[in-house]
């Protein structure tokens, strides 16, 4: 892996200052409107304010996860994939880096939801349920890392933004992020499970209720980081097979 393109790359990234700040502000926001309303109610023993504040904290890594992968699709447009291919930079370097850079990127959001979520929701919880927690959804991002890097091959630079905001709409209505799965019909919680969102928030979530972590929850992780990844790789090759 090239550091100086891994450098490069988290700079450019951090400066573009719109999405990082739509990713931040967009949780911090839903978080006040529902811990408002129900952040003095209790869920299974947790404190309904510390599980909003976890869900709202993944909504927003996962965001950003995806989000960033969409600049691929910009690259693909401008050349600069092709620009790309002339220098030592291997395919796999190129991707990793940007899985890498999507997961520092999921980190902000996380970090300004706790904060609100201890500042204005009143959230305590024991440290190490904050480092278990705060672990579990950063490492969480990674299957939305690779979707994006789907949406980066497969989108064209003009679509991939309103693709990647439907998406973790998407992901965060029916993955059981904004309104916990246990709460919705039948058919929509079937739906949830069907969804990297739904595991991931499991796993998240169950240090609030001081369980282990569900293995299930983790092996659909891994299963829809590994699906997303062939794919994004298979995308990669053929549109390497045209240049």
């Amino acid at each position: 892996m090239s550091i100086t393109y891994l450098r490069t790359e988290i700079l450019r990234m951090y400066r573009n200052r719109r999405s990082l700040i739509f990713s931040m502000l967009m949780p911090v926001i839903l978080l006040l409107l529902f811990g408002r309303l129900y952040g003095t109610e209790t869920l299974g023993g947790a404190a309904v304010s510390a599980y909003l504040m976890v869900s709202m904290g993944l909504f927003g890594s996962m965001s950003a996860a995806i989000g960033y992968g969409g600049t691929i699709a910009v690259e693909r447009g401008a050349g600069w994939n092709r620009q790309l291919r002339l220098t030592p930079l291997t395919p796999r370097a190129y991707g990793l880096t940007k899985v890498i850079v999507s997961l520092l990127l999921a980190l902000p959001p996380l970090l300004v939801t706790y904060v609100v979520g201890a500042l204005a929701l009143g959230v305590r919880i024991p440290a190490l349920t904050w480092l278990a927690v705060g672990l579990i959804s950063w490492v969480g991002a990674l299957p939305f890392a690779a979707l994006g890097l789907v949406v980066g091959y497969l989108a064209k630079p003009d679509s991939v933004q309103p693709i990647t905001g439907l998406l973790f709409m998407l992901l965060a209505a029916f993955g059981g992020i904004w309104v916990p799965a246990e709460a919705m019909p039948d058919l929509m919680r079937r739906v949830a499970e069907w969804t990297p969102a739904y595991w991931v928030g499991q796993a998240a979530r169950s240090p609030l209720f001081h369980a282990p972590i569900p293995m299930t929850a983790v092996w659909a992780v891994l299963a829809w980081t590994l699906v997303f990844g062939v794919i994004a790789l298979r995308r990669f090759q053929s549109d390497t097979a045209r240049a």
